[in-house]
């Protein structure tokens, strides 16, 4: 019996990956005893002789790509192996450990992983070629297996364990490298691309699959992760390039067209903030991140001094507010749409919309209060508010989830809503109101600002009332959600 003991501590992250994700829940239809099934299915015994058509050919010169593809055709996995190896790669994992310990090989973690390739490799072309019922359940959790096991040197660069050349030159083998052939690894890196395409495509279409349709969002967040990065924290992305292990490499643009993918389809959907701030593309600290929540939050502290404290500073909060919007649009440009996509920039498009709107009220509503401007601006937050949580509940996310995911979105529009709030009315609306005739009793909208109560009751209400619009205009955005990027065209399949 395998054990986890006998698995190298490097490879424990790779087997919580593989575990990882959608597995849990597509494995929820196999039998109960399905642990005694993959212990059966798969000893230290039987490793061995299933890879014998190519372990020959392991690490040696002579073997050209066409002859590993010749004896991958070779591996005769019968179907109980090919279910345990899908539905729990851990266990097999493992066994491939064990079995190399059974021949007195010591399983360095290179080496269990181009074993794991093989057999990964062999079930996917099975597969691939079968038409029956079987192999259509069965072929999205192959796509599965195949890039996470491909893709796993690519989180490895620079790692004595796993790079080879100037990291290791004691060693003349190169399993990373070797794998489909003496010195194929730009082949290995072509197909582990080619694997998350195809486990992408996936994706997109989980629902049609009987065995991903149940996953739960968080499971499915996870894997789609896994597409770009080890986790959602800052600095986690890996590079598909090329070049070899023992050479550091930073995401290329195939890797960030992935990310913009997985962003603007599932994870801002799913209302995602946290994952799609931390993946934002980031040498070291994000400055332009850093400047304008701190202009923000400075145009907040000076309206709340204005309104609280008679200082009368909303002159200087709408500068402040101009000035995050222009230090994040500078930032949009320089930093580019990935950047971008974390401030949903949807909601001060539409939020200004509403607030236009506001003022085509006839001239000197902010100067009669009414009694329930308090009610009406609750009632309009409460009615966004609604209107989020309904949403990202239909794309899936449950229970407290879809509760606190859509305070995160209502937080970053009431947001939007208050500092466009503060631009429009105290900066553009006052000046060309300037002139019009308040009547009697009545308040000119430039002097409003030098008012506390009365200002913050207009800045409330109109706050409420373009943050609702800016939610509730969302079915006019080409059936995007208010947390889509701002934008329309992608030239793209995400692959």
């Amino acid at each position: 019996m395998s054990t986890l003991a006998q698995l190298p501590a490097e490879l424990h992250a790779f087997r919580d990956r593989l575990t990882g994700g959608v597995l849990p829940s597509a494995r929820l239809t196999r039998p109960d005893d399905w642990t005694r099934r993959d212990t059966d299915a798969f000893d230290a015994a039987a490793i061995v002789p299933l890879l014998r058509p190519l372990l020959p050919l392991e690490g040696r010169t002579h073997a050209r790509p066409d002859a590993v593809d010749a004896a991958l055709d070779q591996v005769a996995m019968r179907r109980d192996q090919l279910i345990t190896l899908l539905s729990s790669p851990d266990h097999v994992l493992v066994t491939v450990a064990a079995a190399m310990r059974s021949v007195g090989h010591h399983p360095r973690p290179d080496r269990v992983w181009s074993w794991m390739c093989w057999l990964t490799e062999a079930a996917h072309r099975r597969l691939r070629d079968d038409t029956g019922s079987d192999a259509y359940l069965l072929r999205p959790l192959a796509l599965r297996l195949r890039f996470l096991v491909l893709s796993e040197p690519l989180r490895h660069r620079e790692d004595p364990v796993w790079a080879a050349g100037r990291l290791r030159p004691a060693e003349s083998a190169d399993p990373c490298g070797n794998t489909f052939g003496h010195r194929t690894w730009p082949l290995l890196a072509l197909r582990a691309e080619e694997a998350r395409r195809d486990w992408l495509a996936t994706l997109n279409t989980y629902q049609s699959s009987p065995l991903l349709a149940g996953v739960r969002s968080e499971e499915l967040d996870a894997e789609l992760v896994h597409t770009v990065a080890d986790t959602p924290s800052h600095g986690s992305r890996f590079s598909s390039t090329h070049h070899t292990l023992d050479k550091p490499a930073v995401p290329t643009v195939r890797d960030d067209a992935v990310l913009a993918h997985i962003l603007q389809r599932h994870l801002l959907p799913r209302f995602r903030l946290l994952h799609t701030a931390r993946l934002a593309p980031a040498t070291g600290h994000d400055h332009w991140r850093t400047a304008v929540l701190a202009l923000a939050t400075a145009a907040v502290g000076a309206a709340v001094v204005g309104g609280f404290a008679a200082a009368y500073w909303f002159h200087t909060a709408a500068i402040l507010a101009s000035l995050t919007y222009f230090v994040l649009v500078t930032g949009a440009v320089r930093r580019g749409p990935l950047w971008a996509a974390q401030w949903l920039l949807r909601f001060p498009a539409a939020s200004a919309f509403g607030l236009f709107a506001l003022l085509a009220l006839p001239m000197n509503w902010w100067s009669d209060p009414h009694p329930r401007w308090g009610l009406a601006a609750i009632a309009l937050v409460l009615g966004a508010y609604g209107y989020l949580v309904i949403e990202v509940r239909n794309h899936g996310v449950d229970g407290l989830r879809a509760l606190a995911r859509a305070s995160g979105v209502l937080l970053v529009g009431a947001a939007h809503a208050f500092l466009l709030s503060l631009v429009v009315l105290v900066v553009v609306a006052a000046t060309y109101t300037e002139s019009v005739p308040a009547g009697p009793g009545r308040i000119p909208l430039p002097r409003l600002w030098h008012t506390t109560g009365l200002a913050w009751q207009v800045l409330a209400l109109a706050t409420a009332w373009s943050l609702a619009v800016g939610v509730f205009s969302q079915i006019l955005w080409d059936d995007r959600p208010i947390t889509a990027p701002l934008a329309h065209l992608t030239w793209n399949d995400g692959g």
